[in-house]
This record gives C-alpha cells, sequence and structure tokens, in this order.
C-alpha cells in the first residue's frame, strides 16, 4: 500500500503542470522588489514618499546570512484617512532556519520600545504586534499606531503603520486593518518568483549509474602565465517608474468615500448679460445698461456646492425710462464630474437650482415743458415705481480650477442662468411675454467671471 502511494505521488509529480518556485523567496534583486506591497494593496491612494530597497544588509543581519534589505515608505494623500503612513520593511536570508534566528536576536530593536499587543492577529509565523496610543512620545500630538513583525519562511517582515494626523473618530486604525495589510504582504512574497519567471516541471525517472570517465590531462597555455582579466558587465540601469494604471480614478473614487474633511469657500464675481432683444408695453425698446453677480460659494461635499448670490441688472429706454432690478439667491450646484479639489488643475462642470428675493424699481419722467406756453411749465418730474418679488432660478457653470497653493486658487468660471420671479405692483420683469415680446425678466443670461478659492484641508 505504502508503495502505491509513492508510485502515484511520483506520477503526480511527473504530469504536474507548471510548478511555482518555492521558498526561498526573494533572493534576486527582481523578486526581492516583487515582495513589497503595491499601490493597489493600500487602502487609500498613496505616494511612494521613500524608497530604501536594495542589495545587502546591515551588520547585525548579515551575520544571519542576510542578502537583501530594504524600506518603502508610502503616505496616503489624505491626511484624514484610518491608514495613513505604512513603513514597509523586508529582510531576506538564505533559509526559513536563518529568518527564525535573526528575528528572534533582534526582536526589542523591532519593537522601537512599544508595548506588546497581548494576542497579537495571526499572519505569517513567529508573529509579535506593538502599539503606541495617545501622546507616547510626549511632545503633545495623539497618535495611533501598530508595529507589525512576522516571518514568511525565509523573509522577515516589519509593517508600521500610522493613523492619519486628521482622522475623525469615525475612522481609527485597528490591529484586523494591519493585519489585513500583512496577510497582503504575505501573498507578494509568495508570489515572487525569481526573475519573475516559473519552473518547468522537471519529469522523473530511473536514476542513471555513472560511467566513470577517465581525467584527460590538461596542457596549460603557452601564455598562461599571463592571466586575462574578466570583462565586467555593465550593471542593467534601473527602469524608470511607471504611473500606476488607475492612479486617478482611484484618487476621484477616494475622494467620493471621503468625501470633504474641510470647506472650501469661494469668492466670485462676474460680467453678466441677457440674451436677445426686448420691448416694454408700447413698444418701448428696452436697453441693458450694466450686470454683475456677487457669489460666495462652500463646497462642502464631493456632489454639493452651496452658494449665496447677488445679482444687479439695469435696464434703460433712452430718456424716458430706467428699470433696475436687483436679486438676492440661494443656489445649491451640482458637480456632474466631482474630481478631487486638491488637484493641482481641475474642471467642474456645476448644474445650479435656487430660489430668491427679486426687488425692482422703475424710474419713469412724466411730463415735459411746452415751449408755446408763455408762462414756464415745471421741470419734467420722475415717477418712482418700486415690486418686490420671489422665485427661482436654474443653469449651469463651467470652471478650471487652479490650484496656486495649498490653501489658495483661481477659478475662472462662465455659465447660463434663467430666472423666473412673480412681482408685486405689476412689476414689468414679472412677465414672461410683454404685448407679444418677450420678457426681459425672464430672459436667458451669460455670465463669465472669476472665483478665488480659499481653504480645504492643511
Amino acid at each position: 500500500m505504502g508503495i502505491r502511494i509513492v508510485c502515484i505521488f511520483v506520477v503526480a509529480l511527473a504530469f504536474a503542470g507548471v510548478a511555482h518556485a518555492g521558498p526561498p523567496w526573494g533572493t534576486d534583486d527582481a523578486s526581492f522588489q516583487a515582495t513589497y506591497l503595491q499601490p493597489g494593496d493600500l487602502t487609500s491612494v498613496s505616494d511612494l514618499s521613500g524608497d530604501w530597497a536594495r542589495a545587502g544588509c546591515e551588520p547585525g543581519a548579515a551575520q544571519f546570512g542576510c542578502t537583501h534589505w530594504g524600506k518603502k515608505l508610502w503616505t496616503a494623500k489624505d491626511a484624514s484617512v484610518a491608514m495613513w503612513q505604512v513603513h514597509d520593511l523586508r529582510w531576506v536570508f538564505p533559509n526559513a532556519d536563518a529568518a527564525q534566528r535573526f528575528l528572534q536576536s533582534s526582536m526589542d530593536e523591532m519593537a522601537e520600545g512599544l508595548p506588546a499587543v497581548t494576542t497579537p492577529p495571526a499572519v505569517g509565523a513567529d508573529t509579535k504586534m506593538f502599539t503606541a496610543q495617545g501622546d507616547t512620545y510626549g511632545i503633545g500630538i495623539e497618535v495611533i499606531m501598530y508595529n507589525l513583525v512576522f516571518r514568511v519562511d525565509n523573509v522577515v517582515v516589519k509593517l508600521f503603520v500610522a493613523q492619519g494626523p486628521e482622522a475623525k473618530q469615525r475612522k481609527v486604525l485597528t490591529p484586523l486593518m494591519v493585519a489585513a495589510l500583512g496577510q497582503k504582504a504575505v501573498e507578494r512574497i509568495r508570489a515572487a518568483e525569481p526573475r519573475g519567471v516559473a519552473v518547468a516541471p522537471v519529469p522523473v525517472s530511473e536514476p542513471v549509474p555513472a560511467t566513470p570517465v577517465e581525467p584527460v590531462p590538461v596542457e596549460p597555455a603557452a601564455n598562461a602565465a599571463t592571466p586575462v582579466e574578466p570583462t565586467p558587465e555593465p550593471e542593467p540601469e534601473p527602469e524608470p517608474r511607471r504611473r500606476s494604471s488607475g492612479r486617478l480614478a482611484g484618487e476621484i473614487k477616494d475622494y467620493w468615500r471621503s468625501g470633504v474633511s474641510k470647506p472650501y469657500i469661494f469668492v466670485g464675481g462676474a460680467y453678466s448679460r441677457a440674451i436677445g432683444s426686448y420691448t416694454l408695453p408700447g413698444g418701448l425698446k428696452l436697453s441693458e445698461k450694466n450686470a454683475f453677480d456677487i457669489s460666495l460659494g462652500f463646497l462642502l461635499h464631493p456632489r454639493v456646492y452651496f452658494q449665496v448670490m447677488f445679482h444687479r441688472d439695469v435696464w434703460q429706454v433712452p430718456k424716458v425710462e430706467e428699470v433696475l432690478v436687483r436679486r438676492l439667491e440661494f443656489i445649491y450646484g451640482l458637480d456632474l464630474l466631482a474630481l478631487p479639489p486638491d488637484w493641482r488643475v481641475r474642471p467642474a462642470l456645476m448644474a445650479l437650482l435656487g430660489f430668491g428675493f427679486g426687488f425692482g424699481r422703475i424710474d419713469s419722467l412724466v411730463g415735459t415743458p411746452d415751449p408755446n406756453e408763455p408762462m414756464p411749465m415745471p421741470l419734467p418730474q420722475v415717477d418712482e415705481g418700486r415690486g418686490i418679488g420671489i422665485g427661482g432660478i436654474i443653469g449651469a457653470d463651467f470652471a478650471l480650477h487652479i490650484r496656486v497653493t495649498r490653501k489658495f486658487e483661481l477659478a475662472p468660471y462662465a455659465g447660463i442662468t434663467m430666472p423666473a420671479y412673480a412681482y408685486t405692483n405689476d412689476f414689468p420683469a414679472a412677465e414672461r411675454h410683454i404685448e407679444g415680446e418677450r420678457g426681459f425678466g425672464r430672459a436667458w443670461r451669460w455670465h463669465a467671471g472669476l472665483k478665488i478659492g480659499f481653504g480645504g484641508p492643511g
């Protein structure tokens, strides 16, 4: 029975498909680099702040046969996330025994003076976890950090993870989050084939007895006295670092999930103009003298922009009548693109919907002097009419935000709007049609201006 099991095992090995190389892992430069965490393994969009991964080790590890050592530092773009900074360290040894002896001898140094977690999560082998919570270093800053140390066969791993300095209570770094990151490191290590290739299967066959071969004396070369120096091979140049695929999409999704930790404030001003030509009752042709908008906006959420706007436009029938329209409006803006506001340059396409209050005034000249009258008549008098209105506004804006500093940006913008208001005292701006003509109070208007932005995360 035992012989049959052995035969089945040998046949299975002989006819198995392509097998991946087993330990030791990360024994050459290419596979060593592949043992490290990649951008997709991290929970938030992060930058590689430092890279010290290389061949060779410090004396403390070299005495155990260490061949490769290094650290990579990842820092999340958003300082309010739970997993903000990750220190990813590796030590590679010829075998698991050497790695275990090194880990046991250097555990005090690995702890960095932090107290141990009583029951660390099971990741790899020889797992230890240390933590710092509160003002551990006596510098007046509350921190939450975890230091996870473990071994994967011949590779020793240390993950030092810190919570973001602006993280809220609902985003707390936990041991399980660090353990999940450690498990991804285990998967990276066990997928790191030497030179990135798979090992082809070796067929099992009967051993062939060796045939003795008579040694053949080798005559020394004539110029053997002059040794030939081997030509050193040039070291390969490091490949340029490529931008990880899907990085921008990852930043956008992370922004949609995390939101805006601190509001952005925008102060804007724009020139405005009605589209088309308009008349008053009696065929009096109106011309628009001037119009402008002043606004104060707040970006509170990826898709919530709240704006308070004051609008003023003046219309005139030359030498006869002047119509003044002022509106105070409260507007909700839906950003259809919702791109991260910390980008250096970002477009924004905003759909606008709001309500407000209108204040109108008409100044009309009444009476003119008759030159045929023997007695002089009084000078022309001004008749003033007022109206108060309520209504709404719809429209859209397109802006190009250009971040100058971390807390300051400029945003040229343009768009169109249409107000719809009802006024008291038959104020003409309320009418959609005036004697068959289009009403100027509900005209589509274009505007163009500049916003100045402040605030946001520090």
